[in-house]
């Protein structure tokens, strides 16, 4: 089969060995595959990121000396199963696959090959039928849209919080989406790209901002969340229209964390998705004098796959604004360069057809 294999951070279409179903998998074809910006740090800084995932004890990731196929935010069709979906069916499901040594993560995994191939296995127990009623390349976002579901779960969301989003790349547009999807809010964003901005108002944001617009502030005095320590003190508490703010960093870049802190409200809690690839300094007695809380979010559970799944059949088209692309094989250089300028292309899908 043809597979476009990453080696030595440069892309190649090439003829690789058929993948051999085993019990407890199913042989699928892709049929559309997102680009996720772990994939531009996997191609343009393999050796680091392989070495903080080794580092973390994640043994199931590639070896950066060694090719990989890459892709993980994947819709695929059924090619053979083993009784639990039948030829034809799509399917999504978590790109987690058991080999002879433990689990390995699909598309950063040297054994398993990742939905940029014309054929790819998949966990029979992981996979999800695709409803006729939703497309393909929608279907196909329930991965990254899982890890905004963890996120928004793990930060304690609920209807006594006011929110901010930093930064509206996809990461950030699917913690729009899920915030809303959950009734919550009000929702802040921060972004400077007027693409990313209108589709962040879309999304469901109700005031979109431009970094270091003093409006913040402004926007947060008038849910009771002052910034300054003496205003908080000072703040009657019936003018509190939500108890505390949530602020999710989906940016992830040196500088960020502590930005995000001087402008956050007292007692406030950052929610860290963005992955900062470089050494970051903080002032942690600024973060402490202000009460903030930091909780960095990786991946997601099964459960939240399962939630995100849900929340894509519950109402395909509110999606659809986020696939802003299409190519083939031949186009994924030009898609990772045009998502490492940072444009104004949200989600563009690989397709092997």
């Amino acid at each position: 089969m043809k597979a476009m294999m990453l080696s030595d951070g440069a892309f190649r279409l090439q003829d690789v060995p058929d993948p051999a179903r085993e019990a407890g998998q199913i042989l699928t074809r892709p049929l559309a595959c997102g680009v996720c910006g772990s994939d531009l740090h996997a191609r343009d800084h393999a050796d680091h990121l392989c070495d903080l995932l080794h580092r973390a004890g994640f043994r199931g990731f590639m070896d950066p000396r060694q090719p990989v196929v890459m892709g993980h935010e994947f819709c695929c069709e059924v090619l053979e199963g083993d009784g639990i979906f039948a030829r034809g069916q799509r399917v999504v499901a978590l790109p987690f696959i058991q080999g002879a040594q433990g689990v390995e993560l699909i598309g950063y995994s040297n054994r398993f090959n990742g939905a940029f191939a014309e054929q790819m296995l998949l966990q029979t127990a992981a996979a999800f039928a695709v409803p006729d009623a939703v497309e393909t390349e929608i279907a196909a976002l329930t991965e990254p849209l899982s890890v905004a579901v963890h996120a928004v779960a793990e930060a304690g969301a609920d209807k006594e919080c006011g929110f901010a989003v930093i930064g509206c790349g996809p990461v950030g547009l699917f913690v729009i989406a899920r915030l809303r999807a959950l009734g919550l809010g009000p929702i802040l964003a921060i972004e400077p790209n007027p693409a990313r901005q209108a589709m962040a108002a879309r999304m469901g944001a109700d005031t979109v901002l431009a970094p270091g617009d003093v409006a913040s502030e402004g926007w947060w005095n008038d849910l009771g969340l002052p910034l300054g320590l003496s205003d908080a003190m000072a703040q009657a508490p019936e003018l509190r229209q939500r108890k505390r703010a949530i602020l999710f960093d989906c940016v992830g870049k040196p500088g960020m964390l502590m930005a995000i802190g001087q402008a956050a409200p007292v007692g406030a809690t950052i929610v860290v998705i963005g992955t900062c690839m470089e050494t970051d300094a903080i002032e942690p007695a600024f973060l402490l004098q202000k009460g903030l809380r930091v909780q960095f979010v990786f991946a997601y559970t099964p459960t939240d796959f399962a939630d995100a799944f849900a929340m894509i059949c519950a109402d395909p088209a509110r999606m659809a604004p986020m696939v802003t692309g299409h190519v083939g094989f031949a186009g994924v250089e030009r898609a990772f360069g045009a998502l490492s300028a940072g444009g104004s292309d949200v989600k563009l899908m690989v397709s092997p057809t």
